[in-house]
C-alpha cells in the first residue's frame, strides 16, 4: 500500500511541497514499522511463498524510491518520529564544497537507545552537482524486521542501525558510516559492513564495503548508496590455544590451591604462634579457599546454558567469591600497613578477626546482593552468551571491576610504603657498607616478589581484557 502511495503521491508532494502531507506519511511509516508490529512482520516473513518478494524488502525499496525523487525547497529538512528519523541536505552553489555529516542517536525506544550511526560523505563526491539532494533515514526497528539472510557464508545477525542514504542524481559516491553495536558482547572481529540487496527475495551483501574497527565502533566505507547496516556473528572467533590454556590453567590452579590448603593445615600450629602470624595465615587460607571455590564455579558456569537460572546462580557465586578473594587481599594489605605504622599498638585477636571477616565477606556480599537485586529484574544482570556479569546494559560488571581496581590501587600504595620503610635506614647514611646496601636491595626484591601476588597486584594484567579488541597477549 505504501509503495503505491509513493507512485501516486510523489509528484504531488514535489510540485506542491506539502510538508504536512509528507510528515503525515512519515508518521504512517513510523507506525507500520513500530516496535509493537515486529511480531507481525516476522509472521509475514515466515508465511510468505518462496518465490514471493519479502514484504519488508518491498517496503524498504519503496522508501529508497521516494528518497531519490525528493526535491527540497530549503537547504535542509529534519523530521524525527518515534521509529525513524530523516535528515535531508540540498547541495547548493554556495555549499557544494562542504562535506555531509549526519549523526543518528538517542532513539526513544529503550531497546534501541544504544544505537547510533555517523554518516559522512566527502565534498569531492558533489563536484559539478549543485542541485544534488542527500536524504538519509535511520530506522532502528528494521534490525528486528529485516531478515538476517546474506549473500556471503556464515551465521550473522543485524547488530547496527539500519540507515538508507540516497542521492537524487546519478553519481558514484563514496560514503563512510560508523556504527555502534547493539549487542556489545559479540566479537567485533566478526563484524561485516553490508547493504540490503533487493535482488530476488532480498539479502545482505558486502560487495564494495570495507570494515574498520575503531574502539567499540565499526567504521564502514562503501562505494555506493542504498540501505546499510552492520552485521555481526553470534559465533565468536575462538582461539583454541587460549581455550586449552584456560582449561589447563584452571586445573593447575585448583591443584595448587588444594596443596596450599593441605600444607596450611599441616603446619598451622607451627606458623601461628603470635597474633600477627595467625591473622596473616587466616588471610592466606581464606584467599586460597575463595579462589578455589571461584574456580570450581567457573567450571560449572562453562557447562551451563546462559539462558537458565542456573547460569544466574553461577554468575552470582563467581562474582561473590572473586570479590571475597580481593577483599581478603585488602585485609592482608591493611594488616601489613597497620603493623608498619603502629608497631606498638595492639588489638585483641577477636577484634582483628571480626574486622577481617567483615571486610573479607560482608563487603563482597553486600555488593553482590545489591548488584543482582538491581539488575536482574531488568534483565541486564548476566551476559547473553556467558555466565558472567553483563556489560551491554546498566554495566553490572562495574560492580566487580571498580572494587577490584580500588583494592589493587590501595595494595600498590601499601607495597610502595613497605619499600620506603625498607630503604629509609640507608637514606643519608653514607657509612653503610656495600654488603648492607646489597642486603637492603635483596630485601626489597624479596618483598616485591612475595607481596605482589599476595596483595593481588598481578591481577592488574587482566584490566586490558575488559576492553573489546584488546591485544591477545593480555589474554594469554
Amino acid at each position: 500500500i505504501l509503495g503505491n502511495f509513493f507512485e501516486l503521491k510523489i509528484e504531488y508532494l514535489i510540485n506542491k511541497a506539502l510538508f504536512c502531507v509528507f510528515q503525515n506519511f512519515l508518521e504512517t511509516m513510523s507506525a507500520v514499522i513500530s516496535f509493537a508490529s515486529i511480531d507481525t512482520w516476522k509472521v509475514l516473513t515466515n508465511t510468505q511463498n518462496e518465490n514471493d518478494p519479502n514484504p519488508s524488502s518491498q517496503l524498504l525499496l519503496s522508501v529508497e524510491n521516494f528518497n531519490t525523487r525528493l526535491v527540497l525547497q530549503n537547504d535542509t529538512l529534519n523530521i524525527k518520529e518515534e521509529n525513524l528519523e530523516l535528515r535531508a541536505v540540498r547541495i547548493g552553489h554556495q555549499n557544494n564544497n562542504s562535506s555531509i555529516n549526519v549523526t543518528f542517536a538517542n532513539f526513544p525506544i529503550k531497546e534501541y537507545a544504544n544505537l547510533s550511526a555517523d554518516i559522512s560523505i566527502s565534498s569531492e563526491n558533489f563536484e559539478d552537482k549543485p542541485n544534488a539532494t542527500v536524504v538519509a533515514i535511520a530506522y532502528p526497528t528494521w534490525i528486528d524486521i529485516l531478515p538476517n539472510t546474506t549473500t556471503f557464508s556464515g551465521n550473522f545477525l543485524i547488530n547496527g542501525l539500519v540507515a538508507t542514504i540516497t542521492l537524487n542524481v546519478k553519481n558514484s559516491v563514496n560514503i563512510n558510516l560508523t556504527f555502534s553495536p547493539r549487542n556489545r558482547t559479540l566479537d567485533l572481529n566478526t563484524a561485516m559492513c553490508a547493504f540490503w540487496d533487493f535482488s530476488g527475495n532480498g539479502a545482505w551483501n558486502n560487495t564494495g564495503c570495507k570494515r574498520e574497527i575503531i574502539g567499540e565502533y565499526i567504521k564502514c566505507n562503501c562505494e555506493h548508496l542504498t540501505s546499510f547496516s552492520m552485521l555481526m556473528s553470534p559465533d565468536s572467533i575462538d582461539d583454541p590455544a587460549l581455550g586449552d590454556i584456560t582449561k589447563i590453567g584452571v586445573a593447575v590452579s585448583i591443584g595448587c590451591l588444594l596443596i596450599t590448603i593441605i600444607i596450611e593445615g599441616r603446619v598451622w600450629k607451627h606458623v601461628t604462634k603470635n597474633k600477627t602470624s595467625y591473622m596473616r595465615h587466616i588471610g592466606i587460607l581464606n584467599i586460597a579457599v575463595n579462589l578455589l571455590v571461584a574456580d570450581i564455579w567457573f567450571i560449572v558456569a562453562s557447562a551451563v546454558d546462559p539462558a537458565t537460572k542456573a547460569c544466574t546462580a553461577a554468575t552470582f557465586f563467581i562474582h561473590f567469591f572473586y570479590l571475597a578473594l580481593f577483599f581478603w587481599m585488602l585485609t592482608l594489605g591493611l594488616l601489613l600497613m597497620y603493623r608498619l605504622l603502629f608497631p606498638f599498638h595492639d588489638l585483641r585477636k577477636s577484634v582483628m578477626m571480626g574486622i577481617s571477616f567483615s571486610i573479607g565477606y560482608l563487603c563482597p556480599l553486600i555488593i553482590s546482593v545489591i548488584t543482582i537485586g538491581v539488575t536482574y529484574p531488568r534483565n541486564s544482570y548476566s551476559r547473553e552468551d556467558a555466565c558472567w556479569l553483563g556489560w551491554e546494559k546498566e554495566y553490572p560488571l562495574l560492580a566487580f571491576v571498580v572494587p577490584a581496581l580500588a583494592i589493587i590501587a590501595v595494595n600498590l600504595i601499601i607495597l610502595i610504603v613497605v619499600i620506603f620503610k625498607l630503604l629509609r635506614p640507608t637514606i643519608g647514611d653514607r657509612s653503610r657498607s656495600n654488603n648492607q646496601e646489597r642486603e637492603t636491595f635483596r630485601q626489597v626484591v624479596r618483598s616485591i616478589a612475595v607481596l605482589t601476588p599476595i596483595l593481588g597486584l598481578t591481577w592488574a594484567f587482566g584490566i586490558p581484557t575488559f576492553q573489546k579488541g584488546s591485544p591477545k597477549a593480555f589474554h594469554y
